[in-house]
């Protein structure tokens, strides 16, 4: 069997620095791949972290927007409290119950207020409300006729125009008078002529100017207005003048045998 030779210590050292420079140059590629990764993770850190900081930026926009709204909301809110509590909330009116009539109106216990509305006219009708209240009976009714009320136009002392004498004028009507609601009846000045006895129409018309009318229930207090008849307006006729030119019919010409 053949025995090994011994070889040279220049050999065994150049083989100990060749396992050496491998271990080292796989240490050093070992290194660069570690380093490598480091540096991809890291670099994809900071893209999350901005996706993250958008999203969050996203969110802060559209909580902003809604600290927005809801600041106007409740800015909105407080105003309307603010105005609620400045201002008193309206009430509403109430119908009142109306009284049930009970037996027939005393005379004494009826009030008739007379009015005449701007813009009566001499010469034309005049009309007159009444307005009727009772003074202590809750409610009743009352038979309206010329026996049981008495209205007068008067100038000045001087009267002008009576129910006395025009009983015609007033209407018999069954109504139902209240203490707490006034009804009204009407009736009519005819052509706000003068009155006399038998209320015929050869009495004259009464002259424009201020009046007195005066109502009462028989046996009650009697109640005053005063009021304005004016003068009629003149009506304008407009006239269209006529074609002083007017054509003559043409007279045909035939021949006469």
């Amino acid at each position: 069997m053949p025995t090994s030779r011994q070889l040279p210590p220049g050999v065994y050292w150049r083989r100990r620095v060749f396992v050496l420079g491998i271990a080292f140059a796989l240490v050093f590629v070992i290194a660069r791949l570690l380093t490598a990764g480091s540096d991809g993770s890291s670099g994809e850190q900071p893209a999350a972290e901005q996706a993250g900081g958008q999203v969050r930026t996203t969110g802060s926009d559209e909580a902003g927007k809604g600290g927005k709204d809801g600041g106007k909301a409740d800015g909105a809110a407080d105003g309307a409290q603010a105005g609620g509590g400045a201002t008193t909330p309206a009430t509403v009116p109430t119908t009142p119950t109306l009284a049930v009539p009970d037996g027939e109106c005393s005379a004494a216990d009826v009030l008739v207020t007379p009015s005449i509305a701007p813009g009566a006219v001499a010469g034309r009708d005049v009309v007159i409300s009444l307005s009727l209240q009772t003074r202590e009976s809750e409610a009743c009714t009352w038979q309206v006729g010329p026996d049981s009320l008495v209205v007068k136009v008067a100038r000045g002392s001087e009267d002008v125009w009576t129910t006395r004498q025009c009983k015609q004028a007033i209407p018999a009507q069954s109504v139902v008078v209240r203490k707490a609601v006034p009804s009204t009846i009407q009736l009519t000045w005819a052509e706000a002529r003068e009155s006399t006895d038998g209320c015929t129409r050869r009495a004259g018309w009464a002259e424009p100017g201020d009046f007195t009318v005066a109502a009462a229930a028989l046996g009650g207090e009697p109640a005053e207005a005063d009021f304005v008849l004016n003068a009629p307006v003149a009506e304008t006729i407009q006239v269209t003048p006529q074609d002083k030119q007017t054509k003559k019919a043409k007279k045909s010409k035939t021949p006469v045998n």
